[in-house]
């Protein structure tokens, strides 16, 4: 069996869409919800288990779930396939790209050195203080393994060797960043040295870099040493633990963030697994795009002295234009990180983290804390923090609830207050050109027969035994319309080789027939549409009322088909008429009466 159809066959779209959007049943075997691609209030974005498939009405995006990864991951097709045959145990045997090869084996080196770098910790004599240092942070073994934490020992070429025997050459591992050229002499070194090792993974679990950290007592460099940027890390787009917070942050309908990958370990010892770590960078929109997939509530964990909110505070900014919802975990007085507090009370970090406050309260109290609210001095300071803050609102409901408690605290007249907010513009480098031209198309208006043929076929096409019934007048309809009639004959071929025995659905079969034609991509796009077009019309209605409604869109068809014939009898005898053509003239008359 070919890769494709194996992981089609395996994979089931529901699972895989859930990943990244929080469905809802809608129908008896659909769902739906917000889509991922752009921003919506109301979902619009549509799955469907029995035909495997997905397709937005807002932004007219769909396909299956190759295309669904494909958009959602910026993936080429080679990469989501290895991708998801990763993913469903389907062995795809090359890569067929120079670039997909180099991402190969950054990836296979990364995961050979963390597995090398995790059995040195758990068996080597050299690694007898970082157990030891491990222990003291209270790491159990088994949550040690899940967030594959390790030890570079404090040799000089260890690792590269090990990586050069097991077949990656030299520039591969300086490629990956894990070793570095001598500064003398030819050959590499060990990047890591006498470091407890943290491996960096991006969302689907891969390793793609590591961090460092100097054993207690080690003056060598710096405290947290990172890898370069190599082609799979980058910095500004990873967010760590995300990986292992997925499921957690579906459950709890948020995600915390905090600065120090120990901060997140320690999370999940207290049993708080909705986290990551910016590791201590400003988020950026590519780290808030990947957590608008999976949620749009945010909770900062800051200590009592806020030190790391004039930090966070230009990711927060951005974030609350992005329409995310921010709220903030207070640690308790003297307790600088989550970590601190874990080994203290972990029940208390739990207990912070379900009790977080909106963010704008948090920074009201900071602003405020030892101003005198009477003074106009305090009172310029105050307005100069708060009202930039409220500008950043996209709700209008929260904006001005803010806006009057704002109001109140400087004691000036909401309608007085409100003109000073300052204006900020849309984020318009989201934008990309693509989206800009499909939304002019959008606002086209769709003709009533365009949309009848839509539900027709989408309704037709479910099964044999309703094409049977149907098709000779969906033939009739979908005359001269290049597209429709194309996909017209499609199934009426696939329902033609109905004898043959298969397992798939009358609509997976036309589905199949698509590869190679001349038409694909604007055929698969109409295949997808009308079928959730008509899910949407017909799903709730009896049988009878089905038969009614399929009636009356093929009638009204016909007629504007008839309609259309008329004008072109007409016209064509006026032209007559006027040459005198009588044979003509005689000819049209009897076909315009007929």
């Amino acid at each position: 069996m070919d890769p494709k159809d194996e992981i089609k066959q395996k994979l089931d779209i529901f699972d895989l869409v859930s990943e990244y959007v929080v469905l809802k049943p809608s129908g008896s075997t659909g769902f739906k919800g917000l889509c991922p691609f752009h921003s919506e209030k109301s979902p619009s974005f549509h799955v469907s288990q029995d035909r495997q498939n997905w397709h937005c009405f807002g932004c007219n995006e769909g396909g299956d779930c190759f295309s669904f990864v494909m958009k959602i991951e910026g993936m080429t097709f080679p990469e989501a396939l290895m991708h998801l045959g990763k993913k469903t145990g389907v062995e795809i045997r090359r890569l067929p790209t120079t670039q997909s090869n180099v991402r190969s084996r950054m990836l296979q080196v990364n995961d050979l050195a963390q597995k090398f770098y995790r059995k040195v910790l758990l068996e080597s004599t050299k690694a007898g203080s970082a157990r030891s240092y491990v222990e003291s942070r209270n790491i159990p073994v088994e949550l040690g393994e899940r967030f594959g934490i390790g030890f570079a020992p404090d040799e000089w070429d260890t690792l590269s060797s090990f990586l050069q025997k097991r077949g990656f050459s030299e520039s591969e591992c300086v490629q990956a960043g894990l070793s570095m050229k001598r500064k003398q002499g030819s050959g590499v070194i060990d990047r890591f040295r006498n470091r407890l090792m943290i491996p960096l993974r991006d969302h689907h679990g891969n390793t793609v870099g590591f961090t460092g950290r100097c054993m207690p007592g080690d003056a060598h460099g710096p405290k947290y040493m990172n890898s370069p940027e190599t082609p799979v890390y980058s910095k500004s787009r990873l967010l760590y633990g995300l990986d292992l917070a997925k499921r957690a942050v579906r459950d709890a309908e948020c995600i915390v963030i905090v600065e120090g990958n120990l901060d997140v370990v320690a999370s999940h010892l207290a049993g708080v697994e909705q986290i990551v770590a910016s590791s201590g960078t400003a988020f950026t929109k590519d780290q808030l795009e990947l957590l608008k997939r999976y949620t749009q509530t945010i909770v900062f964990a800051f200590d009592s002295d806020a030190a790391g909110f004039t930090a966070a505070k230009k990711g927060i900014s951005l974030a609350r234009t992005m329409g995310f919802d921010i709220r903030a975990a207070i640690l308790p007085e003297g307790v600088k990180d989550p970590d601190e507090l874990v080994q203290k009370d972990p029940t208390q970090w739990k207990e912070l983290v379900n009790h977080s406050q909106p963010i704008m309260e948090f920074l009201i109290s900071q602003v405020t804390r030892g101003k005198d609210l009477r003074n106009i001095d305090d009172k310029r300071i105050v307005e100069k923090e708060l009202l930039p803050a409220l500008s950043e609102m996209i709700s209008v409901v929260e904006r001005e609830h803010w806006l009057q408690v704002v109001a109140d605290l400087l004691q000036t007249p909401v309608d007085q207050l409100r003109p000073s907010i300052p204006v900020v513009l849309p984020q318009t480098e989201t934008m990309e050109p693509e989206k800009e031209d499909k939304a002019d198309k959008e606002d086209q208006p769709v003709s009533k027969e365009a949309k009848a043929l839509t539900l027709l076929f989408g309704q037709i096409l479910t099964s044999e035994e309703v094409f049977d019934t149907f098709h000779k007048r969906l033939e009739k309809v979908s005359r001269n319309n290049e597209s429709w009639e194309a996909l017209y004959k499609i199934a009426a071929e696939t329902y033609a080789e109905a004898s043959q025995p298969t397992q798939k659905s009358f609509f997976l079969r036309i589905r199949d027939m698509l590869d190679g034609h001349p038409l694909q991509a604007s055929l698969e796009e109409l295949l997808d549409t009308s079928s959730f077009m008509a899910d949407e019309t017909f799903q709730d209605l009896p049988p009878q009322k089905v038969l009614e409604h399929i009636d009356h869109l093929f009638s009204s068809l016909e007629e504007h088909a008839l309609g259309k014939r008329r004008e072109i009898l007409a016209r064509d005898l006026r032209q007559a008429e006027a040459v005198g053509d009588t044979e003509t003239v005689s000819r049209l008359l009897t076909q315009l009466n007929e």
